[in-house]
């Protein structure tokens, strides 16, 4: 474990507060949730990712929309992706375009081909955030080389959809 050589005292409630310095450098968020683990040793404190917890149907889901409708696809949550049709992808860091839309909660569709990974060719994208109780949680993304079809832009908000409702749940 990396010492910072910062000390905080704990209030009366109980509370400490984290350098902005390492919430930058971790990437916590203002408002989000931190997972809160203990051991004999001390307190440790992780970001929380309700999308990690289907991560297996996430992948499932990616390879069967590629395989039935030839459509890639990514699923992220609110740091990287989580899984991808191209699983070269997974895992990847998230490109500050994509990072916007979901801190403004909004959905995107590309009118031309463009590219989203340096090293990746050009595609047109279609995303669609998942919010869950006013939260964006993550993000569900097709990409392919030529233009949506109507059905496939109800498609992408019909599984946004699903995940909202097994969140919730």
């Amino acid at each position: 474990m990396k010492q910072t050589g910062v000390v905080r005292k704990i209030d009366e409630l109980g509370r400490i507060v984290l350098p902005k310095e390492i919430r930058r450098n971790l990437g916590f968020r203002d408002g989000e949730s931190l997972e809160i683990f203990v051991d004999d040793k001390g307190v440790y404190l992780q970001k929380f990712s309700k999308m990690l917890d289907l991560k297996d149907v996430c992948l499932d889901l990616c390879n069967d929309v590629f395989d039935i409708m030839n459509i890639n696809v990514l699923i992220l949550d609110r740091d990287k992706i989580l899984v991808s049709s191209n699983s070269k992808l997974t895992g990847r860091m998230i490109p500050k375009m994509v990072d916007a839309l979901m801190e403004n909660r909004e959905s995107y569709e590309s009118k031309n081909k463009e590219k989203l990974f340096e090293e990746e060719k050009d595609y047109f994208y279609l995303m669609k955030p998942i919010i869950v109780s006013t939260d964006c949680l993550g993000m569900i993304i097709f990409y392919k080389n030529q233009e949506f079809l109507e059905w496939e832009r109800n498609f992408n908000k019909f599984l946004s959809q699903i995940f909202v409702r097994k969140i919730e749940i």
